[in-house]
């Protein structure tokens, strides 16, 4: 009488019956493995007494190895996979896997406490998540770079986004001194900062602002009224880029004295929306530590772009936050190279925001558990 036990009858009466053949998959190529195979002569049941996870047909490095290379490459989904010798879907389940055990921002910044300067870029980028329009909302650390939050809400709205200035103010507690963000649609950043941020002085971006003009204002030669669009551009530009307050304001009311001869309606929508904005729009003059641009949190979006553009798109809301939240960490992890300012090469964000980086490997540090 043999030892082993059936599964199925649990009878003893068993006998072995060849062996079970297979490869696991491992960074260094596929491993030759046999597991021994066995039969019940009650119940003709044929089985083996594997330990768990020795069917797995891929290592567990192997498999990290796999989303580290998809996170970090400029490459899509279905080329890391090819690569690998994965299918696509096999390589989306394995990120998704990371994506749910993977830390929060929150989660982060108390286990390392990073020491922020203070200076809060905020700004929202559109996605599509399974073909419906969701908006991502973003506030980074200006002088370290880093990107302490992340929100996906419905839309940019009020309601999003006093939710997600909430979770910064009163969750992560950032030490705020400074805000630079973009009007928000219909200005919903506005009435949400004042109200959650009294006091706290507020740059409304040139670069967005700049934008706005030039997609209001047609630039066409044909244009009737060529002449006066380009004379209303440059005199916005000269505002929004003075060097000094002065100047920026005696344009500002050299243009408001001659609106009259702007008439056409996006004339009179602009010059309205640059006198409503000007003081937020000047903001930098009057608090030196205010930058006038949210230029480092558009380098962050364009980065996470070209990642999100080889995707396939997202498919749930779920899939979308796991996915971001491995893509935030491995950025917070990510050296700086050939940056203008030479101090920052070479380290990370955390780095710059005096975290001690708990070794190199990113993505064993966004696991909150070891997967399994």
């Amino acid at each position: 009488m043999s030892a082993k036990r059936c599964p199925r009858c649990l009878g003893f009466d068993v006998k072995k019956k060849g062996f079970v053949r297979s490869g696991l998959h491992t960074e260094r190529g596929v491993s030759a493995r046999k597991l021994q195979r066995y039969v019940c002569k009650q119940c003709n049941k044929n089985f083996t007494f594997e330990v768990q996870n020795k069917r797995r047909r891929y290592s567990r490095g192997f498999v990290s190895s796999s989303v580290r290379r998809y996170l970090e490459d400029h490459a899509s989904l279905r080329a890391v996979a090819n690569n690998v010798g994965v299918s696509e879907r096999g390589l989306l389940n394995w990120v998704m896997e990371y994506g749910k055990n993977s830390k929060s921002p929150l989660e982060v910044a108390v286990e390392l406490k990073p020491k922020w300067s203070g200076l809060l870029g905020v700004d929202g980028k559109e996605l599509k998540i399974k073909g419906k329009d969701a908006t991502l909302l973003i506030a980074q650390d200006i002088l370290t770079f880093d990107p302490v939050c992340f929100a996906l809400a419905d839309k940019e709205n009020v309601e999003g986004s006093e939710k997600f200035f909430l979770t910064i103010r009163d969750v992560l507690q950032f030490p705020t001194k400074g805000i630079v963000s973009d009007l928000g649609r219909g200005r919903a950043f506005i009435s949400v900062i004042d109200a959650i941020f009294p006091g706290i002085p507020h740059q409304a971006c040139i670069v967005h602002f700049s934008r706005y003009v030039n997609r209001t204002v047609p630039r066409s030669k044909k244009s009737a009224y060529y002449q006066h669009n380009s004379i209303l551009r440059g005199a916005i530009h000269s505002i929004l880029f003075a060097d000094q307050f002065n100047d920026a304001e005696e344009i500002f009311h050299r243009l408001l004295l001659a609106r009259d001869q702007f008439t056409t309606p996006y004339h009179k929508t602009i010059i309205k929306s640059l006198e409503r904005h000007f003081d937020l729009l000047t903001a930098h003059f009057h608090n030196p530590f205010l930058v006038r641009d949210n230029n480092i949190i558009e380098n962050l979006i364009r980065q996470l772009n070209k990642k999100i553009k080889q995707s396939d798109g997202f498919k749930t809301t779920e899939n979308t936050y796991n996915f971001l939240k491995l893509w935030f960490i491995y950025y917070r992890f990510k050296p700086f190279v050939n940056s203008r300012e030479s101090f920052r090469n070479g380290k990370a964000p955390l780095q710059i925001a005096g975290v001690n980086l708990p070794g190199p490997d990113w993505l064993a540090f966004s696991q909150k558990r070891r997967p399994t």
